[in-house]
């Protein structure tokens, strides 16, 4: 344990009793004595995960880091007038003993509930609600999750699923968003598989690429001659293509990106249409139409 005048370290042992999805009370060790103390959340706490409820028994808990869990004194909050519950939702008055309000960060807001032991936690004495929320505000100044090509990599190397591995390859090199990579290997990921397979639960489900890194890479160099770099990352040129390729082939429609003219891409991006993917299709079927025309003649 350590101490000072603004923090105590504890171990808490979280009691395994739930009501209503969450533990009511915590038994925490400070200075050697266990002790029984009640969670209060004020309006200012972080909302707990409700959707993600199916996936806490699958995790593998020795896999989650350790984290320092930060708790205060409940003093500040009732001297503003400040209501706190407990984790059923029932009020708790005022000089209640024994009471500790979550100083929530990103990595620790939704574990008091599902940790079945909570370590490393320090007990804060802020003297005003100010110190608190200004604690608060600079930890989670930076604070995010992972956005949506970085979850891709996580769950890449987590399931060494070669799917997650190249879509996120294609978005990390190529700078584009995670849609617009899948699109590009002619492929769509579930938000629920990327989760589970960065828990390192198998999924069986995964779609097969459809196209090799070399066809995916060679489109969108394409895409770039053709629309211009800004519009790599947007979708309706390769939702558009994607279409165009179902009724010929990829060859066909790579050909037809290689040979288009840009004064047909300009008149067509001129024409500001309202549905660009249908309108792009519609003009790269005349193209491909004329080519073979051509060809015949």
């Amino acid at each position: 344990m350590k101490s000072n005048s603004n923090s105590t370290t504890v171990n808490i042992n979280i009691n395994n009793q739930l009501k209503k999805g969450m533990k009511k009370t915590v038994k925490a060790v400070i200075d050697g004595t266990v002790k029984d103390i009640i969670i209060g959340h004020s309006p200012y706490n972080m909302e707990r995960p409700k959707d993600k409820s199916d996936l806490l028994s699958a995790i593998d808990r020795k896999s989650q880091l350790k984290v320092i869990f930060h708790l205060c004194f409940p003093r500040p909050f009732w001297d503003e007038g400040i209501t706190l519950v407990d984790s059923d939702g029932e009020v708790i008055p005022p000089n209640t003993p024994n009471v500790y309000v979550p100083c929530d960060t990103a990595d620790t807001y939704y574990r008091f509930e599902t940790d079945e032991v909570l370590e490393d936690v320090e007990i804060h004495n802020f003297s005003t609600i100010q110190e608190y929320g200004k604690a608060i505000g600079t930890t989670m100044l930076f604070s995010r999750k992972l956005n949506n090509v970085e979850a891709l990599g996580i769950a890449s190397i987590a399931s060494k699923n070669p799917t997650y591995k190249e879509i996120h390859a294609l978005a990390r090199t190529r700078e584009i968003p995670m849609n617009t990579a899948m699109a590009f290997f002619g492929v769509r990921l579930k938000q629920t598989h990327t989760t589970k397979l960065a828990l390192g639960i198998a999924v069986e489900e995964v779609p097969n690429l459809k196209r090799t890194p070399e066809q995916a890479n060679s489109l969108l160099d394409a895409v770039e001659v053709v629309f211009g770099k800004k519009e790599m990352g947007k979708r309706y040129a390769i939702n558009a293509i994607n279409a165009t390729i179902t009724k010929y082939d990829y060859e066909t429609v790579l050909t037809a990106l290689e040979l288009i003219p840009a004064s047909t891409i300009s008149l067509y991006k001129m024409s500001e249409c309202h549905e660009k993917e249908s309108c792009l299709v519609a003009e790269l079927v005349s193209f491909i139409e004329e080519l073979r025309k051509r060809k015949a003649a």
